[in-house]
């Protein structure tokens, strides 16, 4: 079998999610092992991003983009997170957005792996905060009002 061009070495091989593990890496490697790069790619950004909304117990206004999200959601004690969402952005944009041609596949499993393993994204939280608590990501220090679950943007 010859090897797909567009799946970056990185993410042919290496362990498989564990079964209880995240979602995302679930369905990565899901696509992956089917040679499914692009699938992977578009199904492992809108899971991030729910649980990146979950760990924050916030949600992000519903008419942002990820560009949006990126730029202006993400608290400045957020760690790495930035850096690793903004990776984990180049690779997801030319595939939802471009042409097969566009993409520049990179490391995509270890970049979420190391999202869910570096990040508050993969801690569990113990007990939810109160609502008159809980800090949205994209504001620090003003409480959020109730909201809804987190989804998926529907530009994302």
């Amino acid at each position: 079998m010859v090897p797909d061009s567009k799946v970056a070495p990185g993410d042919r091989t290496g362990d498989a999610a564990e079964p209880g593990g995240p979602l995302a890496l679930r369905e990565i490697d899901k696509f992956l092992a089917k040679g499914e790069y692009a699938k992977a790619v578009l199904a492992a950004f809108p899971l991030v991003m729910i649980d990146v909304q979950r760990a924050f117990g916030t949600t992000f206004p519903l008419h942002w983009t990820g560009r949006d999200v990126l730029a202006h959601g993400l608290r400045r004690d957020s760690g790495n997170l930035p850096s690793l969402l903004y990776s984990l952005y180049r690779l997801y944009e030319p595939v939802r957005f471009g042409r097969e041609s566009d993409w520049a596949p990179g490391d995509l499993r270890e970049i979420v792996r190391r999202i869910y393993a570096e990040t508050a994204v993969g801690r569990p939280r113990a007990t939810p905060p109160p609502l008159s608590a809980a800090l949205t990501v994209w504001d620090a220090g003003r409480p959020t009002q109730a909201s809804p679950p987190p989804t998926e943007g529907p530009s994302w």
